[in-house]
């Protein structure tokens, strides 16, 4: 009975262990949405999603399923506002269902991965073995995307890396994610090489922000111990060195001898010249769009305008703000929505997985003030889920270690 019950046990680990793997490789390198856009595939991410819904299944049978109830709670939260502001306010039409059907997949894609990913500390350190494998193939594609910008099929930005992920932006986020959930595997003595490779990685995709959250997880990490603070000198000495360098004839020549287009030049003259105003115009789109975004959530301060309301102004972006994005939409309940969720999957975390919780949540809030894709990406999403099982593993492991000295 026990060797039956030892095989069912197998079984079951060795199926939630692929469907994890297959999951990141799958989303958190966002190949699937690559494959799809440059046509080589005629799957739509839908599509995978489904699959790994359906695949995800016969881990209810098994005994390590769980689902965090934070989790759940939040999920459900999350799509009453919807419903409702959807029955409220339904003059938006085709785009307000647009965006409750994108809302509804990302609860139903958090809650695939979250029991996916159940509690198993094996599978979990599996899982982080695999987004190191997949950051360092991401930073290999932003090298030979910054030297041939029409490697991924002219896809991208033209010299700004984006590799699987289409968006710089997104290929600087993912980066980053994975940075915080594999760095703590590799000794000590190998983890400011490789926080020092994905930075550079981060810094080939031009993304300012993304350059900020790098630096306030690399912070976070230093002063939790992660990383030792007697060989802070020395990365710091490096990054000054490079940003010397950046006003070098060096650097110039190599610019010209690469084929950037006009977006990339400008984000390096602003990183060359950071008090110059007017060699990038992106951040004053941003800031217009932000204004406007405010100006929205002050005229309906409670309530808001309805889902989907900033999609319909007359501009070519949205807020890139995930706070105002959803302030404008359900008012000052939805400057809580992100904050929320973070603390729904970190607010348990013991141990090691409490330092990768801080870095996480600093960093996906900081990141809201960037994007207002955060809850719609699902190289994102699939780190939440992660999270939220973590966490979830380290509170049972400190109950029973406590138990054991009682």
């Amino acid at each position: 009975m026990n060797h039956s019950l030892n095989k069912k046990f197998n079984f079951f680990f060795f199926y939630q262990s692929t469907l994890a793997l297959g999951a990141i490789f799958t989303f958190f390198t966002d190949i699937n949405s690559y494959l799809y856009t440059s046509g080589i595939i005629s799957q739509p991410p839908l599509v995978w999603i489904i699959a790994f819904a359906v695949f995800s299944l016969p881990l209810l049978f098994s005994s390590n399923k769980f689902i965090p109830l934070s989790i759940i709670s939040w999920c459900f939260s999350f799509i009453f506002i919807s419903l409702l502001w959807f029955v409220l306010f339904s003059s938006f039409g085709e785009l307000a269902f647009e965006e409750l059907r994108k809302r509804i997949l990302t609860v139903i894609f958090l809650l695939c991965m979250s029991l996916i990913f159940s509690q198993h500390p094996k599978i979990h350190y599996l899982t982080r073995w695999a987004i190191f494998l997949a950051v360092l193939m991401g930073i290999f594609n932003n090298f030979c995307e910054f030297i041939n910008p029409v490697v991924f099929n002219s896809l991208g930005d033209g010299g700004r890396a984006a590799g699987f992920y289409l968006n710089p932006n997104s290929n600087g986020c993912a980066l980053i994610l994975g940075m915080i959930f594999s760095v703590s595997l590799l000794q000590p003595i190998y983890r400011l090489p490789f926080v020092s490779l994905v930075g550079i990685g981060v810094f080939l995709t031009f993304s300012r922000g993304a350059i900020v959250g790098w630096l306030l997880v690399v912070i976070i990490f230093t002063f939790v111990g992660v990383l030792h603070f007697n060989k802070l000198l020395y990365w710091a000495l490096g990054i000054g060195i490079f940003i010397i360098s950046l006003g070098s004839q060096w650097w110039d020549e190599l610019l010209q001898n690469l084929n950037l287009n006009q977006n990339s030049l400008e984000r390096i003259a602003w990183f060359q010249n950071i008090s110059t105003s007017d060699s990038e115009d992106s951040a004053d789109s941003r800031l217009e769009v932000a204004q406007l975004a405010w100006q929205m959530f002050t005229k309906r301060p409670f309530l808001g305008n309805g889902i989907g309301s900033t999609l319909t102004w007359n501009m070519d972006i949205s807020t890139h703000n995930m706070y105002l994005y959803y302030m404008a939409d359900h008012g000052i309940i939805g400057a809580f929505i992100l904050p929320l969720l973070v603390y729904a999957v970190t607010q348990h975390a013991r141990g090691e997985t409490k330092y990768i919780g801080l870095a996480f949540g600093a960093f996906i809030l900081l990141w809201g003030l960037f994007s207002h894709n955060v809850l719609e990406e699902r190289y994102i999403l699939i780190m939440f889920s992660l999270m939220a099982a973590m966490t979830r593993g380290s509170w049972l492991e400190q109950k029973y270690q406590l138990e054991n000295l009682l």
